[in-house]
């Protein structure tokens, strides 16, 4: 999977507003209710960190007011570090009520059609991706708890239904918004190569519709260093080639989390999925059950899994291992993303990207899912 990440993720990368040409003005005119606050931050999603943009001080009464100019986008009202809203800005008059009860909708924002459309999105994909985690999570806890194969089948289905569903909301809404921003909101929530043509065709509205925006030069700019990506992927299409069914899989020596030093050719004499995958890889993810339920079927038979990451993140690589359920003992990674050496070397172009080899490291079949990689695991380990 190459991915253009959520839009939270992605807008991390976006660059420092543009603030030139004094038309983009804002008003917030807003009330605060059952929260403690003093004050309110409005601050947008800029280059890796959030750019503050405004501040209000809220009266005995619970109200506030800013005023100002801001370049039209994505934002955010804080009123803590974890307690803020997001909104779509831009230069017009806002009312917002902000109620922390509980018993309400603790956000309201009124005066922006473009905002009420972005507010549909966020809460329509926000529900699939609950509905999404909800099954995945349900595969997880069956599948350690010892559930049968009929059960886990079952919840792996829905979850593939559910995935399908959820990618053909992306796409359709994507191409229905009104907004390009919030088009761009939709189609940034999934892997770039899953809608690669939605995302150039997004890109080139955005660059009709409204030209001089950061998001739409930051856009490009993202999408040209995936298509950068794919050439230098393609570069390496000759070792991936050499790497195919029949062959002998090439040595991989990297370190595990804790530093030890875990070689592929350790594992000789077992049948070995060698699974490239990332914390950040929600296709990984979704398939990473099947993975699971196959180990704990079959580790005792002689079957294991030699996990590489192409993560940055240390602690989100440690942490996903954890909370998917990965208790195999092989896990390694050098912790340079789509520059790790092992996947170089294999010529992997996206992930999941899975080799499984037999019991002298032949690789004997390629990107096997679900049921297809229970059955050749089994079907290696009879011989």
């Amino acid at each position: 999977m190459r991915k253009l990440s959520s839009l939270l993720l992605l807008l991390f990368f976006f660059s420092a507003c543009n603030l030139a040409g004094g038309s983009d003005k804002y008003s917030i005119q807003g009330t605060l209710k059952n929260s403690q606050a003093k004050s309110i931050i409005l601050e947008k999603l800029g280059l890796q960190k959030m750019i503050t943009v405004d501040s209000a001080k809220v009266d005995d009464k619970g109200n506030f007011k800013m005023e100002g100019v801001s370049e039209k986008g994505f934002y955010r009202l804080r009123l803590e570090e974890k307690t803020f809203f997001l909104f779509l800005l831009e230069p017009t008059k806002y009312t917002v009520d902000i109620d922390l009860s509980g018993q309400v909708e603790p956000f309201k924002a009124t005066g922006s059609k473009e905002n009420e459309e972005f507010q549909r999105a966020f809460k329509v994909l926000g529900s699939a991706q609950r509905d999404l985690q909800g099954w995945n999570q349900a595969y997880q806890m069956f599948g350690q708890q010892g559930a049968s194969q009929d059960t886990l089948m079952y919840i792996q289905q829905q979850l593939q239904a559910v995935a399908m569903r959820f990618e053909s909301l992306i796409r359709d809404s994507a191409l229905a918004a009104k907004s390009p921003l919030v088009a761009m909101f939709y189609v940034t929530n999934a892997p770039v190569d899953k809608f690669p043509k939605e995302n150039l065709a997004i890109i080139q509205r955005m660059e009709k519709e409204i030209p001089t925006s950061s998001y739409t030069k930051d856009y490009r700019a993202a999408y040209t260093k995936y298509e950068e990506q794919l050439k230098q992927q393609g570069q390496a299409q000759k070792p991936a080639e050499a790497i195919g069914v029949g062959k002998e899989a090439p040595e991989i020596d990297l370190k595990n989390p804790e530093g030890k030093s875990i070689k592929l050719s350790s594992l000789r004499g077992k049948v070995v999925l060698l699974d490239f995958w990332a914390s950040w890889c929600g296709p990984c993810r979704m398939e990473m059950p099947n993975v699971v339920a196959a180990y704990n079927k079959y580790k005792s038979k002689g079957f294991t899994v030699y996990s590489v990451s192409l993560d940055k993140d240390a602690g989100a690589w440690k942490n996903s291992i954890d909370k998917l359920g990965m208790i195999w003992e092989n896990h390694v990674s050098d912790l340079k993303w789509w520059q790790c050496e092992a996947a170089l070397r294999y010529g992997v172009q996206g992930i999941p990207a899975a080799y499984l080899l037999d019991k002298n490291g032949v690789v004997v079949a390629t990107n096997l899912r679900g049921s297809a990689l229970d059955e050749k695991v089994a079907e290696l380990l009879a011989k």
